[in-house]
């Protein structure tokens, strides 16, 4: 289940994956970020909120597949992307993501952070608004 953490005016979304993710979680998703590419916005900022990794486990696999399929194809849309855990696989995989991908998508900026530094993702992910 996909909870909007936070409302934010500009590209930002700010977004909670609790429990299962499905996908009517990937459609939500997408409405979502086309909202904010249709108000302008050359990039869209994201914050992803993990409470703990048994999302992972408990992912549909259609909603898998769903949100995959999105993120190929909106790959060069995303601007900055946080990611809140508190695990250290998730971190791990963040920084190896954010050396990897940014070669594909210069604008793209993925950075980690501790479920108690949510405000400071908030910082990272609102104060990047650049219209086309």
């Amino acid at each position: 289940m996909i909870n909007q953490i936070k409302k934010i005016m500009g590209n930002a979304l700010a977004l909670e994956l609790l429990g299962s993710f499905t996908e009517p979680d990937a459609l939500l998703i997408e409405q979502l970020f086309e909202e904010k590419l249709n108000e302008g916005y050359e990039h869209v900022n994201i914050l992803i909120k993990v409470k703990n990794m048994s999302v992972i486990k408990d992912m549909k696999l259609k909603g898998f597949f769903e949100g995959e399929l999105w993120g190929i194809k909106h790959f060069g849309k995303i601007g900055r992307c946080a990611v809140v855990s508190n695990s250290n696989f998730m971190k791990s995989i963040v920084n190896i993501e954010n050396k990897m991908l940014h070669l594909f998508n210069s604008a793209l900026e993925e950075r980690y952070f501790d479920e108690n530094q949510l405000e400071e993702a908030l910082d990272f992910i609102e104060n990047n608004n650049k219209k086309n």
